[in-house]
């Protein structure tokens, strides 16, 4: 029960970043934020399923491809999502949308496509840069609050996937990985939204 209740703990910062920039729901560039957390809130919500409802063994393909999609096309997604408001790079009418529409659509057909399963496991990883980058970029711009919270965000989520990792069977500090990976990930979902309503706000 309690590799249910963490994964719902994802749920919940899921919905709480979303939450932060409801407001600015119209907006391009939350958009793809909001996609990209919901993204990932849905694949903590299949988890919270698998395990509440003890059906682990015949939800785990189900699980593992919705935990895949959302790490690559929802991480993916927010770090876009940041950076086309932290660059100054204008898009054309349309652009966002191809995007919010195109990436999700690329990452399921690489999830049935044999022999994908190295660009999925890069695309996280180049989100994180991405991110860093446009955390950067924020702060180079003296956009202090929002940079700052950005940064740590992404270093936070960083540490957590390089150092600790999602495992249920390795441990750290007398729990299971699985148990602090999501609980980070919830706070960094909670961070991505108020993050982005700041940097809306200083931009404004």
């Amino acid at each position: 029960m309690l590799f249910a209740l963490t994964d719902f703990l994802v749920v919940i910062g899921c919905g709480l970043g979303i939450w932060r920039i409801w407001p600015h729901r119209s907006r391009g560039d939350v958009r793809m934020v909001r996609l990209g957390l919901a993204f990932i809130g849905l694949a903590a919500l299949i988890g919270a399923v698998r395990f509440a409802s003890g059906q682990i063994t015949e939800l785990t393909q189900l699980h593992s491809l919705a935990s895949t999609f959302a790490g690559a096309a929802g991480m993916v997604l927010i770090a876009l999502g940041l950076a086309w408001k932290a660059f100054p790079i204008a898009m054309a009418p349309g652009v966002g949308r191809y995007l919010r529409v195109g990436i999700p659509v690329l990452t399921a057909v690489m999830l049935a496509w044999p022999g994908s399963d190295g660009v999925l496991a890069l695309m996280p990883k180049l989100a994180l840069l991405l991110g860093l980058a446009a955390s950067a970029a924020l702060l180079v711009h003296r956009h202090w609050q929002s940079g700052l919270i950005w940064l740590f965000a992404w270093l936070l989520l960083g540490f957590a996937s390089i150092a600790i990792g999602a495992s249920r069977e390795l441990t750290s500090l007398g729990l299971a990985n699985w148990h602090i990976y999501h609980t980070i990930l919830a706070l960094w979902a909670v961070l991505a939204g108020e993050a982005m309503r700041r940097v809306i706000a200083s931009r404004a």
